[in-house]
């Protein structure tokens, strides 16, 4: 069958650097560099009453209009709040924790 693309002939260097494979691959890398943070699947346990208390707040947050929220947002909010607090309340909110 004869070449039917009207392009001229090319010698072996252009021939092997005029390639396109793996291009694709290199911009896709690039995208993910560009990544600022992702959230990381984890396995944390609760008793039965936090994953009750979890979703009493959800529930509340859903009917005030605020938009969906999930556990995992409940539980990054938490963190936050306790960034805010002294590190000695952190300690005795644990300790508190524990017990239970």
């Amino acid at each position: 069958m004869r070449n039917r693309a009207n392009t001229p002939p090319r010698d072996e260097a252009a021939f092997i650097n005029g390639g396109t494979a793996g291009l694709d691959n290199a911009k896709k890398s690039s995208d993910k560099l560009s990544v600022v943070s992702k959230a990381k699947p984890v396995s944390v346990s609760f008793f039965e009453e936090n994953l009750k208390d979890i979703d009493e707040l959800i529930t509340a947050e859903m009917v005030s209009g605020k938009g969906r929220v999930n556990r995992s947002d409940v539980v990054r909010a938490a963190i936050e709040a306790l960034k805010t607090l002294p590190k000695t309340e952190i300690s005795r909110l644990i300790a508190v924790a524990k017990q239970k």
